[in-house]
């Protein structure tokens, strides 16, 4: 059963994080140094190799499996569509973290999800990675970044 805006949310996952770090990773993902190196000297090193993970640094998931946050790695396979990862997600975080990594691609009803359930930081987050990832695409396309 889904939770509904009346029931609590258990804290898991992206949630288990303040508001506050939650937007530093949001700047930190938008290519911001600045919050880049405030989650690193604020002591949450995890989130600022998720920021580089979800830009294709490989370094970045070896850290975060090495120091047993893979499921921050998991997370970001499920962005990127991994069935494997989603059911992961699915099964061993609370659901508002399956519908972010749903709403990084524009899922119409992942949002729809997070706006019902006020989880507007998640919508933040997703709107960035989705924007993150559309210049992704974009970069690739073009012949001469192009890796052959």
């Amino acid at each position: 059963m889904a939770a509904t805006p009346s029931q609590p949310i258990k804290r898991q996952g992206l949630l288990s994080y303040s508001p506050r770090v939650l937007l530093a990773l949001e700047q930190a993902i938008g290519g911001s140094k600045e919050f880049f190196q405030w989650l690193v000297t604020a002591g949450f090193t995890e989130l600022a190799a998720f920021s580089n993970f979800l830009q294709d640094d490989s370094e970045a998931e070896q850290w975060l499996v090495q120091h047993n946050y893979h499921w921050l790695g998991l997370l970001s396979h499920a962005i990127d569509g991994d069935p494997r990862a989603r059911l992961w997600v699915q099964k061993n975080l609370h659901e508002a973290n399956l519908m972010f990594a749903l709403a990084c691609r524009k899922d119409d009803k992942a949002v729809s999800w997070l706006k019902f359930m006020k989880l507007e930081i998640l919508l933040r987050l997703a709107e960035q990675v989705a924007s993150l990832r559309n210049k992704q695409e974009l970069d690739a396309s073009f012949p001469y970044k192009m890796r052959f």
